[in-house]
């Protein structure tokens, strides 16, 4: 699973559901296939199958959840 980063989180409203739905919704992307969302106050990590962080990085982009634009980036690991 790749792991990805994004500065939306619980003091936005969002849960776990708005963000799977929105990266399902964007890429096509079956739910079931997004794995672990970690939600913290300000920012989410969401894990998405590999072949797909790409495609997932780029139909988000532009999207929006909570009216806020999410920016989606690859999440980094020490």
């Amino acid at each position: 699973m790749g792991r990805l980063f994004s500065k939306i989180g619980k003091d936005q409203k969002a849960r776990p559901g708005d963000i799977r739905g929105a990266i399902a919704g964007e890429t096509g992307i079956a739910g079931s296939l997004i794995g672990t969302i970690d939600m913290y106050d300000k920012y989410t990590f969401v894990e998405v199958p590999k072949e797909y962080a790409r495609d997932v990085l780029n139909a988000m982009s532009h999207a929006r959840i909570k009216g806020r634009n999410i920016n989606i980036e690859p999440a980094n690991r020490k």
